[in-house]
């Protein structure tokens, strides 16, 4: 008898990995989705199961189902995945500081007026209307 592919070792971490990356490049725009990830957690979820079956599989019925190597492997990338996923939203974003009472009451940046590196004197108002990216650099050259 042939035994059957196990295709769930493979869709499992697929799942898992959609889950995941889903919520970085789309679901956290949206604030009601950013806070709990209402979509992204229950797919990574089932991705961890879909690879659990497959694990059963391929282990309690040796004679009917393939993947004893693939099965554990694509078990443990849907688990780090959805760890992955869980320890961002609910560990390392609840560590971010919070603004602070100064940031959020500044409309626009003080002027300020400082030397280029050709001795003239540029002030931030004559960016005024544009955007800007500010670098300070100590440096010695």
């Amino acid at each position: 008898m042939k035994k059957r592919r196990n295709h769930l070792a493979w869709i499992g971490p697929l799942v898992a990995f959609a889950g995941a990356v889903s919520y970085f490049t789309f679901f956290a725009r949206f604030p009601a989705l950013r806070d709990f990830p209402w979509v992204n957690l229950p797919l990574a979820l089932l991705g961890v199961a879909a690879s659990a079956i497959a694990v059963w599989r391929a282990f309690a019925r040796r004679d009917e189902w393939r993947g004893r190597i693939v099965a554990p492997l694509g078990l443990g990338l849907a688990l780090a995945f959805a760890g992955f996923l869980v320890g961002y939203v609910f560990f390392l974003s609840r560590a971010l500081p919070p603004p602070s009472a100064t940031s959020l009451g500044l409309a626009a940046a003080p002027d300020l007026a400082l030397t280029d590196q050709n001795g003239q004197t540029v002030r931030l108002t004559d960016f005024r209307g544009r955007k800007l990216v500010l670098t300070f650099y100590r440096g010695y050259w």
